[in-house]
This record gives C-alpha cells, structure tokens and sequence, in this order.
C-alpha cells in the first residue's frame, strides 16, 4: 500500500515563505536603482559611469563638494538655470528622486513639509530629475510636479550634478537620494533610499544643525 504523498506546503513553510516575501516588499520599498534608458524620438543622454562599491561604504557626512561643482549651472524644470552657490546663504536640501520610484513618492509630501516649515529660516529644498531616469519627457515630469503641487524646483539633469554628487559620498545607483548641505558647501549629511519612520526625524535633526551652525554663514 503506497504512503501519501506529503504536501511541499507545510504550515511552517508557508510561514517562512511569507515572512521572507515581507522582508524583501519591504526593502523594496526603501530605495529603486538609478536607470539609464533610451527615448525613441531623442538622442541618448547617458550619464557617466558611478562606481559600485562590493561592499558600499555608510552615509558619509562632512565631505566638501567636489571642486568647481557649486558653481556649475544646471537647468530647472521651469526653463530657468540654477547653480549651488545660488544658495551660498542658505542651507540646502537635495533630492534625487523619479516619477517611477515608488519610495520617491512616499518621500516627496514629507520634503514638501520640510520645505514649508524652514524656508523662513533659510532652508531651500530643490529637487533633481535626470533626463536618463525619465527618458528625456520633460513634459511628464512637469505634469507630475504639477499634480503632486511640489512648491520647490526641480533642476533637469544630464548627470552633470548628480553624478559627482554620488560619487563625492560613495554612494550606490539608487534613488531617492538626498544631500544636506551647509552654508559653506559641506555634505553634512547624506540620505540612500527612505526610511518613513527614521528619515524624516534625522534630516530634521541635520537641517536643525546646519541652520544653527551661525559661523558658517
């Protein structure tokens, strides 16, 4: 008389199975990589290469930005142009974010608050789209901005700032990515994906230090 045949789907296995699919939707949700991709209609707007790291280094703080990068002009969505050193009286927060990037959206309402609640005290928020992440539509990444009624500007990037901003913190290809910098043009803190319970607090408490650090203004 044969044995029944045992179900592969035990209950303990069934378990592991949805704790293991917990853990990896909620990592996805933290970060999304940076992606270069093709347009059909425009030329390919690649971005230099970062280096990955095997073992990525920590958020670095306190690290200058790389030379000649605060005055280097970069275009904003709105058809303007802007530089760092724009904001040389001011404490800056940078995003890197996209319209695709679920965790970029979860962070935006939050960067919007923050925004609103220093900008009296000297805080200017800027956000930054790369024309490889959005495949050069422009006009999407307006009509998003629009919908979204993001209050700051967004700079459209080739690379030509991302791109040394990441690779100035050892950072990965991923995004969100966020940069604090103080008045004299210092990365004093660095953001890799989103956390909804951990990032706010912290970027709060960096833009707190910086406002407050007088000497440096």
């Amino acid at each position: 008389m044969a044995l029944p045949k045992k179900s592969f789907w035990t209950p303990g296995r069934i378990v592991l199975t949805l704790i293991a699919v917990g853990l990896v939707g909620a990592l996805g949700l933290s970060s999304c990589n940076s992606r270069e991709v093709r347009t059909t209609n425009a030329p390919v707007s690649r971005a230099p290469n970062v280096p990955r790291a095997t073992n990525p280094a920590p958020p670095v703080a306190f690290v200058s930005l790389p030379p000649g990068l605060r005055d280097t002009k970069v275009q904003t969505l709105d058809g303007g142009s802007l530089k760092l050193s724009d904001f040389a009286d001011h404490v800056v927060v940078l995003n890197i974010w996209a319209t695709w990037c679920g965790p970029c959206r979860l962070e935006m309402p939050e960067l919007v608050k923050i925004s609103n609640e220093y900008k009296s005290r000297g805080l200017v928020v800027l956000g930054l789209a790369t024309t490889y992440n959005e495949q050069n539509d422009q006009a999407h990444v307006k009509e998003f901005i629009q919908s979204q009624h993001i209050p700051y500007r967004i700079i459209w990037d080739d690379g030509t700032l991302a791109v040394p901003l990441v690779q100035a913190v050892q950072a990965r290809s991923v995004i969100p990515q966020s940069f604090v910098i103080s008045r004299d043009g210092r990365i004093v803190k660095h953001f890799q994906g989103y956390d909804r319970v951990r990032t706010p607090e912290t970027m709060r408490k960096a833009i707190e230090e910086a406002l407050n650090d007088k000497g440096k203004a």
